[in-house]
């Protein structure tokens, strides 16, 4: 480096101010029950609810809603998860199928977090549920447990700091939608067209 080139930048150094200090973020206080602002939030999207006292309850609240929309009695649920052990035996005329659902097929999935600003389920990607399985069916029934609804993104973004960034968040608000041809809303348009959330105690 030349003398002069040196000389100009060290003068340039020394006129440049310091940067200033970037401030901390802090989120405002959340107020009110994350419960109830995610049921209202969901509503909006036009996601079905229904509140069911325990887990133990989803196989037969799934094959009431399933009868009374006319479906077909089957549901798809990957053949290692746990949803599997739910006591299906209650529910005769519903059977199970490990194999992946087509877009006129039920499953059903658990959702390990949901967030109450905006009604948004979370699923995380692993072996016990694929990715893939939450925008192939027709419809997508979700297993959410009131006390894994927390107030805001940045909350699940901070317990997942925690316990471990996965491969692929997934975050579904309500059914698939698109309104690019002449501003008609479709639904199903790259998911489930319709989404049933059973919020269990």
């Amino acid at each position: 480096m030349s003398e002069a080139r040196k000389a100009i930048l060290e003068k340039l150094a020394r006129t440049r101010s310091a940067p200033s200090p970037i401030p901390a973020y802090e989120l405002a206080p959340w107020n009110g029950d994350p419960g109830a602002h995610f049921i209202a939030k969901a509503k909006t999207t036009v996601a079905r609810l229904s509140e069911i006292a325990s887990p133990l309850d989803a196989p037969a609240a799934i094959a009431a809603i399933m009868e009374t929309a006319g479906l077909e009695p089957r549901l798809h649920i990957p053949g290692n998860s746990p949803l599997n052990n739910l006591p299906w035996q209650r529910v005769p005329g519903l059977t199970l199928s490990a194999a992946p659902p087509s877009g006129e097929d039920c499953t059903l999935s658990a959702a390990d977090f949901a967030i109450a600003e905006t009604g948004t389920l979370v699923f995380l990607s692993g072996a016990q549920s694929p990715s893939s399985w939450h925008f192939r069916p027709g419809q997508e029934f979700v297993l959410l447990t009131r006390g894994l609804i927390l107030p805001r993104l940045e909350d699940v973004i901070a317990a997942l700091a925690a316990q471990g960034m996965p491969a692929t968040l997934n975050l579904v608000t309500g059914p698939s939608r698109t309104a690019d041809i002449e501003q008609t809303i479709e639904l199903g348009a790259h998911g489930p067209r319709e989404v049933h959330i059973l919020l269990s105690a």
